[in-house]
């Protein structure tokens, strides 16, 4: 519960919320070096680290590189719960991995039944899109 309640997504969502929210979450289990999710398939979940590290890979002209390590607390996977757009990076297992997994489904489910824990959690979403979005703005003006 502690870690979910530093995680910007569940930002501003009281112990009480954070324990229902817990019904729409499955927690999933990685091995070392196996792939959560893959460059260009579709998203449809959303993943917090209980437990690990993941890197981020991104494609290039010769392979695929790593661009950033996650490790618990953090997340990923969030633009799948807004949009039905192929995944923009590969994730893989740096450690064995537990992550709780919020697919679209069942934040659809939630949204019917506790509209007030939805409404929080995309807010949050759409700040750490837009955050995440002025980053790369600000990496790609140096580079120019």
């Amino acid at each position: 519960l502690d870690i979910l309640k530093e995680n910007l997504i569940l930002k501003g969502l009281s112990s009480k919320e954070i324990v229902k929210l817990m019904d729409y979450l499955h927690k999933r289990r990685y091995q070392k070096g196996e792939k959560i999710i893959r460059y260009g398939e579709p998203g449809f979940a959303l993943y917090i680290i209980m437990e690990g590290e993941v890197s981020v890979e991104i494609p290039t002209k010769t392979g695929f590189v790593e661009i950033d390590t996650l490790s618990v607390g953090e997340f990923f996977g969030e633009m799948a719960l807004v949009t039905e757009a192929p995944r923009t990076a590969t994730i893989k297992c740096k450690s064995d991995v537990v992550v709780y997994v919020l697919t679209r489904s069942a934040l659809e489910e939630a949204m019917s039944l506790n509209p007030e824990i939805t409404v929080k959690i995309l807010y949050n979403i759409a700040g750490v899109i837009a955050e995440r979005l002025k980053k790369l703005n600000e990496q790609l003006q140096k580079e120019s």
